[in-house]
């Protein structure tokens, strides 16, 4: 889980849900793709290890940003999409991607 700063300031609220180490990139993939499945995680964020992605993944659904739907029983397995709250989160991203191309052509 994202370090918890313990301040009242919105900024501060906001990385203690999403400031962790490739959650923004998590986020950014279910922007990009809507629904994913842990395989397609992986297969998009090389160097991500499978138990920091189930933990993100985790911690995400636990602050009812993400939410998982099982999509097979034998063996069970979920994919994953943004919630109505998750959704909200898409103005975050883009600023922080034009922010990103700014930077590299500028």
């Amino acid at each position: 889980m994202a370090k918890s700063y313990g301040l009242d300031c919105p900024v501060a609220r906001t990385l203690d849900v999403i400031g962790d180490r490739w959650t923004v990139l998590v986020l950014r993939d279910l922007f990009l793709y809507r629904t994913r499945r842990f395989q397609d995680f992986s297969e998009t964020l090389p160097g991500l290890t499978p138990s920091v992605l189930s933990g993100r993944l985790k911690e995400l659904e636990e602050s009812g940003i993400i939410e998982s739907r099982l999509y097979s029983e034998h063996p069970p397995r979920s994919e994953y999409l943004l919630t109505p709250r998750g959704r909200t989160l898409g103005p975050v991203l883009r600023a922080l991607r034009q922010w990103g191309e700014a930077q590299t052509t500028g």
